[in-house]
């Protein structure tokens, strides 16, 4: 073998000490590399997952706005199916013809040994709440004539004053027909 001396020994030492060490950085090298592909591997894994999870979550919303949309549809239709009911029942309301003063006679308070006299049942609460001056109860405020069979006037009128009363917001007074005579010639007549 051949004689080694000592400089070279501290060379091939030397030389295998930095082969070794670049082993090492390579092997080091190695396992960070390894290692951060575990980590990019693994990033990549709940990416792939979270896609996965939108996705569904899409599809879920998708068939819930088409649902939706589905519902406004049909809220829709009968919206207008609504209007035009409205449209139709105001037609109708506007075409017929409603009297401006119906007369009714209470059934409950015929008695056909006497004469009927005419009063005029008014409630302005009422009428202000209808909204439209063509709408019945509208009626309230110029006065809903009644028929009322009674011995005379007054008793006609309290008659209908316990039907409708004051603190409803109803007043009753005799009625003045312009195809009869005078209440005052009426009432004259009566105690004449």
């Amino acid at each position: 073998m051949p004689e080694i001396s000592l400089p070279q020994f501290i060379g091939i030492l030397a030389a295998a000490a930095n082969i070794g060490i670049a082993l090492m950085i390579i092997i080091l090298l190695g396992e960070r590399s390894h290692a951060a592909w575990t980590r990019v591997r693994l990033r990549a894994e709940e990416f792939i997952a979270m896609k996965a999870e939108l996705e569904v979550a899409a599809t879920e919303s998708e068939r819930a706005v088409q649902q939706l949309r589905d519902d406004i549809a049909t809220l829709q239709s009968q919206v207008q199916r609504a209007e035009q009911d409205m449209e139709a029942l105001h037609k109708r309301h506007r075409e017929t013809d409603l009297p401006a003063g119906y007369t009714a006679t209470p059934v409950d308070i015929v008695d056909r040994r006497y004469r009927t006299w005419r009063v005029v049942v008014r409630n302005p609460d009422l009428g202000a709440d209808a909204g439209s001056f063509s709408h019945p109860a509208h009626r309230w405020i110029e006065g809903r004539l009644f028929d009322v069979p009674a011995p005379n006037m007054e008793y006609a009128v309290e008659m209908m004053q316990a039907r409708f009363l004051a603190r409803d917001g109803y007043s009753v007074e005799p009625a003045r027909d312009p195809g009869s005579r005078d209440v005052k010639d009426a009432l004259s007549a009566e105690v004449g």
